[in-house]
């Protein structure tokens, strides 16, 4: 992942009012249908995202996930599921590490972002952004 490439992208809103890091910026704030981990496990409707040029913030309405985007992700990309009206296009990130959550019951190596059916612009900007 470029770093340069990803402080060069305009600043936006700061839409979900992230606390920001020093010297970080939002770049976007996809409006997602659902989140889920890599094998499709649903763990929000609707979720608050926020991609800055250090980070991505989850927000599922039951917790907060952060990920470094040059320290914890291993690849990013478009896949999809599904056939017909029901095919469904996502972004798949696959993280560097597993991570534990619910008290250390569940875990997960990565995140599914499912956009809007209707919105392709913001998975084709996000998956951008992400493999640059």
């Amino acid at each position: 992942m470029n770093k340069e490439y990803i402080n060069s992208q305009p600043e936006v809103e700061n839409k979900y009012n992230v606390d920001l890091l020093t010297d970080e910026k939002v770049i976007f704030t996809p409006e997602l249908d659902m989140v889920g981990t890599e094998k499709g496990r649903l763990l929000g409707i609707s979720p608050l995202v926020t991609l800055t040029n250090q980070r991505i913030i989850i927000d599922n309405t039951v917790g907060v996930w952060t990920i470094d985007i040059l320290q914890d992700i291993n690849s990013c990309k478009k896949a999809e599921s599904g056939k017909w009206i029901f095919k469904r296009n996502y972004l798949l990130i696959d993280l560097n590490n597993v991570v534990e959550y619910d008290g250390g019951k569940q875990s997960l190596t990565g995140f599914s972002f499912y956009f809007k059916k209707t919105d392709t612009t913001s998975l084709q900007k996000i998956e951008e952004i992400m493999n640059h």
